[in-house]
């Protein structure tokens, strides 16, 4: 008996669907073990805002299948995740789209400052 096994990661918050996409995310993930013996293991991952606007601009809960994200904003349906799952059977997981940094570089000669955006 052979297990295939697939990353979901959720950004969460405290609102109620961010609530709902986890609930609904370990229902589907039993499900799935227990009809087509696949194991997905789930990554919760809770981002914390000091700043109401920043939670705004947020636009969570986001769950990343694989590394990519698939859905955001919205807990989808059950038929939604299931689908997004079983397509990325077999699939290696890809660099996460949530871990790419970005770093900001700031020199100052005694004029105006420059910055300079770099992302691995």
């Amino acid at each position: 008996m052979e297990v295939t096994k697939v990353i979901v990661e959720i950004q969460l918050d405290f609102s109620e669907e961010s609530d709902k996409a986890l609930r609904l995310l370990f229902n589907v993930a039993e499900e799935l073990l227990d009809r087509y013996n696949l194991w997905v293991e789930i990554v919760p991952v809770h981002v914390w805002f000091v700043d109401p606007l920043e939670a705004e601009l947020a636009d969570l809960p986001k769950i990343y299948i694989n590394g990519k994200l698939r859905f955001i904003g919205k807990a989808p349906s059950r038929g939604e995740l299931v689908k997004a799952i079983i397509e990325h059977v077999g699939l290696p997981p890809a660099k996460s789209e949530a871990t790419t940094q970005v770093y900001a570089k700031v020199g100052f000669d005694g004029g105006l400052p420059e910055v300079s955006l770099v992302s691995d």
